[in-house]
């Protein structure tokens, strides 16, 4: 009788062992995760603003071809079709009214 009960006692603790080691490698396994997620967020934030910058940039320049004279399309003339009209419209278009010439 006290060796099933000592049976069944290591039986419980293999168990709850088991359990408490798969619960541990969930959380490293998650928290690896989060950080690749993280390193990638942040990775992501930074070339978002650093394209915003840019385009902002370019819609300076091209306001400026604008203002001494060119369409649209002679922009696009200019740039060697690097861009399109759609895009070139885009990226005026991002620069405010108060820092227009």
């Amino acid at each position: 009788m006290a060796d099933t009960k000592t049976s069944a006692q290591s039986i419980r603790r293999a168990a709850r062992q088991a359990a408490v080691a798969a619960q541990a490698k969930r959380r490293a396994q998650a928290a690896e995760r989060d950080k690749r997620l993280d390193a990638a967020a942040l990775t992501l934030i930074v070339a978002l603003r650093e394209r915003d910058a840019l385009e902002r940039q370019a819609g300076t320049a091209i306001r400026a071809m604008l203002t001494d004279g060119l369409s649209l399309a002679d922009v696009v003339s200019w740039l060697d079709g690097e861009t399109t009209v759609k895009v070139a419209t885009r990226l005026a278009d991002l620069v405010p009214e108060e820092d227009r010439s």
